[in-house]
């Protein structure tokens, strides 16, 4: 049986140089040399480890902060500018971020393996460094600082305690689903399966940060006694969602039964319509079709339309059929030219229906096979929303992506699970 490999810890050095008593030190990688000759380590959050020459001998971790006249000027393991000690001072101690253990070192806010990822100030003010985006200091408010608890000194020296809570925010519960938790307004009524289905149709959209854009911008989700929908499909902004609770629940029953995608056969011999079955993600669509800039709904329209006539085309309706669905035959279902039959009904439809199935991986593979283009539209949309939102949202998604990154919601992978 072969042994998988096991990952190295990556080593967050920065590159640039040393300024010490005259002196010029040459740091690669966080390597520090004394003409040509290895004399210590350089830590991003400016801990130093097994220094000699004229950075003194020490074995022990310490701050460069502690060496009088030492300045570092350079780029850090990404690239981005850095310089250390650096002109502001703030607290040391221990933080948490989301749940996740951080460092704090004179205001330098790193991870356990010293990746320098912001600043903490004396005010519980946080800054994250985003390593994505490429832009040093991003301050962070309300809307987009995670729950941060500290522990430890101010920059006088002082014992001190913040803590930061997110309002309406479950202790024990991620932020992903606290906003889940926030948008779809009757969830703690739910059964356990209906619980799942909800988050694992919004958690994705939660994540990255979009969910709590639309939420604050359009409105959220609740259950009713009147058939669902969002504004998005009739053009009228009502800034809610109102899903019908008999479709919510035999939604849920489908799901169990017969998966995110199933094939139904009709009256019209031979052929068939393909169901998606995510009724939360598909009216959560409609809403985040609102915050998009124009340029992205005219995209949407171009993508709709070239779909629509190679429909007409390859799959014209059957003889009497008056509905608008795409209706393919049985032996054509994966040669389809929607994700599902109900897409091809508008282009607000094709959009909903598009997005619901971007949310979950399962779906998220046979949209980025049957189609490319609608599915590197979301992709782009998930990651450099910046290029697809209307302007008034696009300083606000940018520090919460980041701040969401740091807290370990945002992962590279998000995409791949």
């Amino acid at each position: 049986m072969t042994k998988s490999p096991v990952e190295t810890p990556k080593i967050y050095g920065p590159s640039g140089f040393i300024e010490i008593g005259g002196q010029m030190l040459v740091v690669d990688y966080g390597k520090i040399y004394l003409d040509g000759s290895p004399i210590g380590f350089l830590y991003e959050d400016g801990v130093l480890k097994e220094t000699s020459g004229p950075l003194g001998m020490a074995t022990a971790p310490r701050a460069i902060d502690e060496i009088s006249g030492c300045i570092f000027r350079g780029i850090d393991t990404s690239g981005l500018e850095l310089e250390l000690p650096g002109v502001r001072s703030g607290p040391t101690g221990s933080l948490k971020y989301n749940g996740m253990p951080l460092n704090v070192i004179n205001g330098r806010l790193s991870t356990q393996e010293h990746h320098l990822v912001g600043e903490f100030d004396d005010d519980g003010a946080v800054y994250i460094r985003d390593h994505t985006k490429r832009t040093t200091r991003r301050k962070l408010d309300e809307s987009t600082q995670l729950s941060t608890f500290f522990q430890g000194r101010n920059s006088k020296g002082q014992n001190w305690d913040s803590e930061f809570q997110r309002p309406m925010h479950k202790k024990d519960k991620t932020y992903s689903e606290n906003e889940i938790f926030r948008y779809f307004e009757n969830f703690d009524a739910l059964n356990a399966p209906q619980k799942k289905y909800v988050i694992d149709s919004l958690k994705m959209w939660a994540a990255c940060g979009l969910l709590q854009i639309v939420r604050k911008s359009e409105g959220n989700a609740a259950l009713g006694n009147v058939k669902h929908g969002a504004a998005g499909a009739t053009g009228v902004r009502s800034g809610q969602v109102n899903l019908d609770r008999e479709e919510f629940e035999k939604e849920v029953m489908l799901i169990k039964r017969f998966g995110v995608l199933a094939t139904v056969q009709t009256q019209w011999k031979q052929h068939c319509e393909v169901r998606l079955n995510l009724v939360v993600s598909h009216e959560y669509g409609h809403q985040l079709e609102f915050i998009l800039s124009q340029a992205s709904q005219d995209r949407i329209e171009e993508l709709y339309n070239k779909r629509l006539k190679q429909s007409e085309r390859l799959f014209p309706a059957p003889a009497g059929y008056e509905g608008t669905s795409e209706l393919v035959p049985s032996n054509k279902v994966f040669d389809r030219l929607f994700i599902s039959g109900y897409g091809r009904q508008s282009k607000f439809e094709y959009w909903a229906e598009s997005a619901a199935a971007f949310s979950l991986q399962e779906s998220r593979e046979v949209l980025r096979e049957l189609d490319p283009d609608v599915s590197d539209f979301l992709q782009e949309l998930v990651l450099s929303p910046e290029k697809m939102v209307r302007a008034v949202h696009v300083d606000q998604i940018l520090d919460l992506q980041a701040s969401l990154r740091v807290g370990d919601e945002f992962k590279s992978d998000l995409l791949d699970t």
